[in-house]
């Protein structure tokens, strides 16, 4: 990695914490607090980020959890970490959405702080992680959101940032990673690091706004091993074995408003035509009627059986969701599951400075 990157680091080991406060032209302000560890070595700078979403918990207490226990002497180069980025949305336990414009943060680029509050706000956090080598970006599913563990990684960029996002994947304890090809399914802000030549992932490990401690613990362990791998701490990177998600996907959303009952939950395997749910009316009569139009695994379901399809701001769909789907690339013929190979440990990529991505979370 930049090797002047590897030198800045060369100062005095030690944890610096603060809060960045800045106010956009409405007057409201950005609040994001930031840890930075510094080792005793030089190393490669890496960057935790969690709290994007008000009720996505278990990378939050991670976080927390690294801050207070990573020992700086036992430290190669620098760690940042955001423990929680959206304050406003956090402390008001607005989902998803900013309590501010209600629009989605992982849609919009740096670049036009001059923009709505939610583009100001991530031209701040830009401003925090952008010297970054490696970042992993935690999520989870939200207050209404029954989601299995799975980390998928950006494959756009240079090959070598390909490589080294999918080695941060592989130190995670989940039983599925998914290589996401396509960029119009890659959320906005991973792509745009990714063509900047900072590997990443996002992390979606943990469910419903609930801090369960196996999921803070694979947060907090993945990001360990994250960090493991690019030596940055002592210790052998855990390799497990892992499934792979395939290249299709489906999400079953409401046209209607209703209440939502669930014939599946997060992780099940369904056939082809099997029954995914009902949407009712207030009376219980059916409205609507969904199935799988393929063989595949659930990655999530609204668990909140209350859907109201008309609160679409800004076109945002996500509270008319209700079940989604994802094909096995064990059931596609000609798919190379693994892709590329992974960096050995202290391998990756550099950062060219030309290049941006879009796409779109989940």
């Amino acid at each position: 990695m930049a090797t002047s990157r590897a030198r800045a680091a060369r100062v005095k080991a030690g944890i610096n914490k603060k809060i960045v406060r800045q106010r956009h032209r409405s007057g409201n302000v950005v609040e994001i607090p930031v840890a930075t560890i510094t080792g005793a070595k030089a190393g490669p700078t890496f960057a935790l980020i969690a709290g994007m979403h008000a009720g996505e918990y278990a990378g939050v207490l991670a976080c927390q959890k690294l801050i207070q226990t990573i020992d700086p002497a036992k430290l190669s180069g620098r760690l940042i970490v955001i423990p929680v980025f959206s304050t406003k949305a956090f402390m008001w336990r607005n989902m998803q959405l900013s309590p501010v414009d209600q629009r989605e943060v992982h849609y919009y680029l740096p670049g036009n702080p001059e923009g709505s509050y939610t583009e100001f706000q991530v031209d701040v956090l830009w401003s925090v992680i952008k010297s970054a080598n490696y970042v992993i970006d935690m999520h989870a599913g939200e207050f209404a959101q029954a989601l299995m563990p799975w980390v998928p990684v950006p494959m756009v960029g240079p090959r070598e940032v390909q490589e080294a996002s999918k080695a941060i994947a592989e130190g995670f304890r989940v039983e599925y990673l998914e290589l996401r090809r396509s960029v119009d399914r890659i959320p906005r802000l991973a792509a745009f690091l990714s063509e900047r030549g900072i590997a990443n992932v996002w992390a979606e490990i943990g469910k419903n706004g609930l801090p369960i401690p196996e999921h803070v613990s694979m947060q907090y362990d993945g990001a360990v091993a994250a960090m493991q791998t690019f030596g940055m701490l002592p210790g052998r990177p855990p390799r497990l074995p892992h499934k792979w998600i395939g290249s299709r996907r489906y999400q079953a959303t409401a046209d209607r408003s209703g209440v939502w009952y669930s014939a599946v939950k997060e992780g099940d395997i369904v056939k082809e035509g099997q029954l995914l749910g009902h949407l009712r009316d207030y009376f219980g009569e059916v409205l609507q009627t969904y199935t799988a139009p393929f063989r595949g695994i659930v990655l999530y379901y609204w668990s909140s059986p209350a859907i109201n399809h008309r609160r679409r701001p800004h076109g945002y769909s996500w509270h008319s969701g209700l079940v989604s789907l994802a094909s096995l690339a064990e059931d596609e013929s000609g798919e190379d599951s693994q892709g590329i190979p992974s960096p050995r440990r202290g391998e990756g990529g550099r950062r060219p400075d030309e290049g941006a991505g879009e796409g779109r979370r989940r």
